[in-house]
This record gives structure tokens, sequence and C-alpha cells, in this order.
């Protein structure tokens, strides 16, 4: 006991409080340092981890890329097969306006060749209708046409020689 009272003999109660309150502190400042460096240790660890997803996930570009290729190809494939549709649908629907237009011919030649009377105005009509199916014919080399031609020319001769006498309706 001697060889503590000589080594702690001039120890005062103040310096032991002075010591003891110094412990207390540096074991507080060792907590908040311990505990600030195991935060950052964590947060750090978490970054490196979001950085090697994202290096990860950049792996996977080139197949991504070669997806989005590939859809891009099918839908340009069926843009052009909608394109393809679209296009027969309309050359079907002025064929159908064509075949119309010379019936509409065809029948008004007939009503003329039977001394049917028409006014002026179904008159100009049927010569617009006339214009547009020869338009079409011009247009369309593969369309049948030769049915109307001498419908055609007798409706325009009826029309002149009515302007001419004015017998129209």
């Amino acid at each position: 006991m001697e060889t503590v009272i000589n080594a702690f003999g001039d120890v005062t109660i103040g310096r032991a409080a002075l010591i003891v309150a110094a412990l207390i502190f540096l074991a507080g400042c060792y907590r908040k340092v311990s505990k600030y460096f195991g935060d950052k240790a964590i947060n750090d660890l978490k970054r490196d981890q979001e950085i090697k997803e994202v290096i990860e996930q950049s792996k996977n570009y080139p197949k991504w890329r070669q997806q989005s290729i590939n859809i891009q190809q099918s839908m340009n494939g069926q843009i052009h097969d909608l394109s393809k549709k679209m296009d027969k649908l309309s050359k079907s629907s002025d064929e159908g306006m064509a075949y119309t237009w010379r019936y509409r011919i065809l029948r008004f030649d007939d009503e003329i060749r039977h001394k049917i009377r028409h006014s002026k105005e179904h008159f100009d009509q049927i010569l617009e209708d006339i214009d547009k199916y020869e338009k079409y014919c011009r247009e369309n080399p593969d369309f049948p046409n030769n049915k109307a031609v001498f419908a055609i020319r007798n409706i325009r001769e009826t029309y002149d020689k009515c302007g001419d006498e004015g017998t129209f309706l």
C-alpha cells in the first residue's frame, strides 16, 4: 500500500475530480469521433455499392441498345406494312370511284340515247365526272378504260348540240 501512497500520495480530491472529468470528456469525445467515423464508413460503403450497381448496369448497355434497335426495326417493318396496306386501300378506293364515274357516264349516255333530256347543270356534272374519269385512266394505265369511249364522245357531242340549239332542259 505504501507504493500506492507513494505513487498517488500527493493527489488531492480536486485533482482526482479534474482527472475524472478529463476522462469523462475524453470518453465522450471518443464516442462522438467513433460515431462520426462509423457513420462515414457506412455512408461510404453505401455510395460504393451504388457506384458498383451503376457500373454493373452499364455493362448491360450493349444488350439494351440491341433490344432498342430490334424494337425499332420491328416498328419500322410494321409501319412499312401498314403504309403498303393504306396505299392498297387508297388505290382500291380510287378505283371504286373510277368505276362509279364510268357507271354514271354510261348511265347518262343511255338516257341520252333514249331521248331523255337533261339540264345544263346535269351535263356540267357529268362532264366533271368525265374529266375525273379520264384523269384517273391516264394516271392508271392498267385500269380498263375503253368501255366508255363512245359514251363520252356521245355525251360531248350532245352537249355541244344542246348548247348550239339551246335545247337544255
